[in-house]
């Protein structure tokens, strides 16, 4: 397992992206990791990866974005984030693809928001504690009811595997990973250059209530 006293190398963090892709999602933990080259010595090669070199549209079709790799020529990762689609759904190989990557237990996976969908996909998910946007958990336990999920967190650990709640909450495991990877030090230099608060209260009409069934 990936931690702070097993390696000091360059990390790979492929940042997978496909058509509808939602933006925070994508853009929060890219960021951050971006933004933690400043005090760890650049340790971390942050790029995108899709199923081909074909532009990707954003969700609502405001954005164009040409992938730095495809699955087939990307660095090989250390760390893979999934954001979140729209629709819940990408292509199959993409699927294929990340389930073969989670093979590895040395890897880190992050899903972000309801990219927890596309993780559970590959079936990694069955039996580990998890969470996505307070507005699709109960979906999530319905289809995925082997799941152990948490409510009313920014993120879950599960050894290698993190899932984060709804969108900004991406950040929040791309800092908890800087911390596990780096140091407390680095993580929190990071938050303050993004200028963010990780000891923010969860926003008050996200909390879902103790009878919320799940």
């Amino acid at each position: 397992m990936l931690n702070s006293n097993s390696t000091d190398h360059e990390l790979n963090v492929a940042i997978l992206i496909y058509d509808g892709v939602e933006l925070v999602d994508m853009n929060g933990p890219l960021d951050a990791f971006l933004h933690a080259n400043r005090y760890n010595g650049n340790r971390y090669n942050v790029y995108t990866v899709s199923a081909t070199m074909d532009a990707i549209i954003s969700e609502g079709n405001v954005v164009t974005i040409v992938p730095k790799y495809d699955i087939t020529n990307c660095p090989n990762p250390d760390i893979i984030v999934i954001p979140g689609i729209i629709n819940k759904q990408v292509n199959e190989t993409i699927i294929t693809w990340l389930t073969a990557m989670c093979e590895n237990p040395e890897r880190i996976i992050m899903s972000v928001c309801i990219g927890f969908f596309t993780l559970a996909q590959t079936g990694i998910l069955s039996g580990k504690k998890a969470t996505t946007h307070y507005l699709s958990i109960s979906d999530a336990h319905n289809k995925y009811p082997d799941v152990i999920f948490e409510k009313n967190v920014r993120y879950v650990a599960d050894g290698n595997i993190i899932t984060t709640g709804g969108i900004t909450s991406g950040i929040d495991g791309a800092l908890y990973l800087i911390e596990r990877l780096d140091n407390t030090i680095i993580a929190q230099q990071t938050a303050d250059v993004m200028v963010y608060n990780r000891e923010a209260p969860l926003p008050p009409f996200t909390i879902l209530p103790p009878y919320f069934s799940i």
